[in-house]
């Protein structure tokens, strides 16, 4: 009877993009200790062998739904595994077939998405295949050659070839049996010819291994055509080893599943899960911001209506609301790691394409954000990843010429700070040029002269966020084509985040992301503009802090006006006459007397902006809007309020973005 494919097809989408994000990381992982020498025989084949194993499980789900072709391909990504899985060194062609063939069966689960039944990989198959058929018969010929007398057994081929064991007993009076064990494999797996050891490294590596106390006996295997000597001699110069024989090899026993990289003895986690669809959690969210809405607005009228039952009712509604929102809210929880783990290939795919060494890790991935905030990061992620290895990364000879390590680090770190996230990417790289950022910017047009010149060196590192701007001479793939930081920032900024950028000429760049963790039900200020009929909201997150206006503390220089807050002084701007006007910040009136000033922003991008009044603090379901209002870099949505209103949510930071005033620091 056929497999009605309809049925299982989401369940093999949702099983292959999981389990091809897994091999492109362990790959990339495998191939970046592989060329910096970090790489052991026995992490080459535990990674190798996860590999495999997911290929494998992608070969079944597509033989079971009847994919030939797609099944064909994770069979020969299997194959082409399986030869890292023997302990054989791969050549730069083994590693680019792997790959590729991770982004064809992508491409292919993508098809089966949408509808398709068994795309074709194209040439990719007889590619494979014929790879395979010249290491298969490059290892023929030294085998044939070891049979009639000639060259000893090929080095790729570590598993069939004789063997000799060296047998090492650690002194009974020795503390720590264990680690001396393992230190003892470390020091002489490095030798030329290392096979394997018993135990096993993962085992030793265990609080305590039942037996070792005992026995204290540790045995690694070699080819017969290792230096065995030279392995005896380091052997017994390692502390803590009583006795050191060469004795007759015997087959390794197979190691168990929980010695393997991905499947170490963890807690089990009792907790059934299920898998949700992301639009029920977002029609979920939508209809608890509803309920939200129903709360404040019964809160209103029991304020109105002094009932105390009904204010206990209001309150009660309130806690369990509150409790239905954290709850939801948790569920649309996300790690980074979700968003992070295509990056390490990505960085991996452009610096091999450029040439160029690249050493990139990654922190704090298990911080969880909205996954509405993840599903709009990653462009801007993305973009600001290929900035870094295409501009930050002068070229493995430049870098070496300077007396730098060639391979540039980059690092991707995430930390919590109190209700948002700090997403950092630094690079050691050749730093931005703010004086070269100046001319550019002149250059084209973006600035006058006397306003760059008149900017900070922080400000003038900002000016790459201007549309249009670009420092590349070429254009070329990734850069030079005038559309980049502009659009980095304001997709940032779409999500209630900001962009910072720090950079020192040949000390490296770092691009700091300050993002909010959700942005489905959001804190809002609903302010009085005292001048426009419609109604304004701005997100707490945004917000520093709101004080009464001391006109005496207000100064105007150049008809623009100045705030006096503590000892700084702070650009201030009538918040009525900046949403009704197209002047840009520097020519915009002096505010009126009075009023409260609301100070959003910090550092060089702080603002105060002055209003009428604050009406309140509401908790609201921010709406995205549709054109013409969403082409509006200031409004970032829409809400319902608690009387009924609809209103605008205010992004500062992009009110005045055209013209911000020069900070003085």
């Amino acid at each position: 009877m056929a497999i009605d494919r309809d049925k299982y097809r989401s369940l093999f989408v949702d099983e292959s993009r999981e389990g091809l994000a897994a091999i492109g990381n362990e790959l990339v992982a495998l191939e970046r200790d592989a060329r910096a020498g970090l790489a052991t025989p026995e992490s080459a084949k535990t990674g190798f062998a996860a590999v495999f194993r997911h290929a494998h499980s992608l070969k079944g789900m597509g033989a079971a739904l009847g994919f030939v072709r797609f099944a064909r391909l994770a069979h020969h990504l299997e194959d082409v595994a399986d030869l890292g899985r023997q302990g054989r060194a791969l050549a730069p062609e083994a590693w680019d077939l792997m790959l590729a063939s991770c982004d064809a069966l992508e491409r292919g689960v993508e098809a089966v998405a949408a509808g398709a039944d068994d795309p074709d990989p194209g040439e990719l198959v007889g590619r494979i295949e014929a790879f395979l058929g010249r290491v298969r018969s490059a290892a023929v010929a030294p085998s044939a050659a070891s049979s009639a007398g000639g060259a000893s057994a090929s080095s790729t081929d570590v598993v069939d070839g004789p063997l000799v064991a060296v047998q090492i007993q650690i002194a009974a009076d020795a503390t720590l049996p264990q680690v001396r064990a393992f230190v003892v494999h470390r020091a002489l797996s490095t030798h030329a010819g290392y096979v394997d050891t018993t135990p096993a490294p993962d085992l030793l590596r265990q609080r305590e291994l039942p037996g070792f106390a005992e026995a204290r006996r540790l045995v690694l295997r070699f080819r017969r055509d290792a230096d065995v000597a030279a392995v005896v001699a380091a052997a017994r110069a390692a502390l803590g080893v009583a006795a050191v024989d060469v004795v007759a090899a015997t087959p390794a026993p197979a190691a168990p599943r929980e010695t393997l990289r991905d499947e170490r003895v963890r807690v089990v986690d009792e907790e059934r899960t299920i898998r949700v669809r992301a639009t029920l959690l977002d029609d979920l969210i939508d209809s608890v911001g509803e309920v939200l809405l129903t709360r404040s607005r019964l809160r209103a009228l029991s304020a109105r209506l002094d009932v105390p039952e009904l204010s206990e009712l209001v309150d009660e509604l309130d806690r369990l609301t509150r409790e239905l929102h954290g709850r939801v809210v948790a569920a649309r929880m996300t790690p980074l790691a979700f968003l992070a783990e295509r990056l390490p290939r990505a960085v991996r795919d452009l610096a091999r394409q450029q040439s160029k060494m690249v050493d990139f890790s990654m922190t704090g991935m298990d911080i969880e954000l909205d996954r509405a905030i993840l599903d709009e990061l990653q462009a801007p992620l993305i973009h600001l990843l290929r900035n870094a290895v295409d501009h930050g990364h002068e070229g493995d000879e430049v870098r070496a010429a300077k007396g730098r390590s060639a391979s540039m680090k980059l690092t991707l770190r995430a930390v919590r700070d109190r209700d948002r996230v700090l997403l950092e990417l630094q690079d050691d790289g050749k730093g931005l040029d703010g004086e070269a950022i100046r001319r550019k910017a002149v250059e084209r047009g973006l600035i006058d002269r006397e306003r760059a010149a008149a900017l900070s060196p922080s400000a003038a590192l900002e000016l790459i966020c201007l549309p249009g701007f670009s420092t590349a001479e070429q254009v070329t793939e990734t850069s030079g084509r005038g559309v980049g930081m502009d659009v980095v920032k304001a997709g940032v900024e779409k999500i209630g985040g900001g962009l910072r950028i720090d950079s020192r000429r040949d000390h490296g760049t770092t691009m700091t992301l300050q993002l909010p963790l959700t942005v489905a039900i959001i804190q809002v200020l609903v302010v009085d503009t005292g001048a426009a009929d419609d109604a304004y909201v701005i997100p707490v997150a945004r917000v520093d802090r709101a004080l009464a206006v001391d006109d005496a503390a207000v100064t105007t220089t150049g008809g623009r006006a100045w705030l006096t807050v503590g000892e700084r002084l702070v650009p201030f701007v009538d918040l009525a006459a900046a949403l009704a006007s197209s002047l840009s910040a520097q020519r915009l009136p002096v505010p009126p007397p009075g009023g409260i000033a609301i100070l959003v922003g910090s550092g060089r991008d702080e603002v105060a902006l002055r209003v009428e009044r604050i009406a309140g603090q509401e908790e609201v379901v921010a709406k995205p809007l549709g054109a013409p209002l969403s082409t509006q870099p200031f409004i970032a949505g829409g809400t319902v309020l608690a009387d009924g209103r609809a209103a605008y949510i205010l992004e500062p930071a992009r009110l005045l973005l055209e013209d911000a005033p020069a900070r003085v620091e």
